[in-house]
């Protein structure tokens, strides 16, 4: 945790922080490198500055609200996001210009297989810290849904196994 305070201390631009915890959210409104803060839990907002925390949003709204490459970093909580893991990896790609952060109980293999297919750079900073480089990474319609349809092949594979071995 002390590795991801540090990160959270370097951070500057704009940042979008999901399911974070509120020793977190107060490292983020003491930097002032910051300019804007969104979140993706509900907190009470008369206890931060004025304006610095923006409303929060729904998660499946995230490609709505944001227009392309507008967020420079994402930190997210794994436990909180693993459910919309599918939707949300090429939201990510979409929204954001620099850095993911991945923190909690990680499956670092699913989520290096889903962030390779974008041509990003994966950094395991510690067992519960994820760096995901995606400047570099491009997504379009197609390989979007291209990706979309073998994650469901693969999904619905192993539910029929599951339910055959029953």
């Amino acid at each position: 945790m002390n590795k991801l305070k540090n990160i959270i201390k370097n951070l500057s631009g704009n940042v979008l922080g999901i399911g974070l915890e509120e020793n977190l959210t107060s490292l983020i409104e003491k930097n002032d490198k910051i300019i804007e803060c969104n979140l993706l839990n509900s907190y009470n907002k008369g206890k931060f500055k004025k304006n610095f925390f923006n409303k929060t949003i729904r998660i499946k709204k995230i490609r709505k609200i944001f227009k392309k490459k507008r967020v420079d970093y994402v930190i997210c909580n794994y436990n909180e996001i693993k459910d919309y893991l599918n939707t949300f990896v090429k939201d990510s790609i979409y929204i954001n210009k620099n850095k993911i952060y991945f923190y909690g109980d990680i499956d670092h293999e699913l989520l290096k297989l889903k962030y390779s297919r974008y041509d990003t750079k994966i950094n395991v900073i510690s067992k519960n810290i994820l760096e995901i480089d995606v400047s570099l990474a491009k997504n379009n319609f197609f390989k979007d849904n291209y990706y979309r349809f073998i994650d469901f092949k693969n999904r619905l594979v192993e539910i029929i196994g599951d339910i055959l071995m029953n």
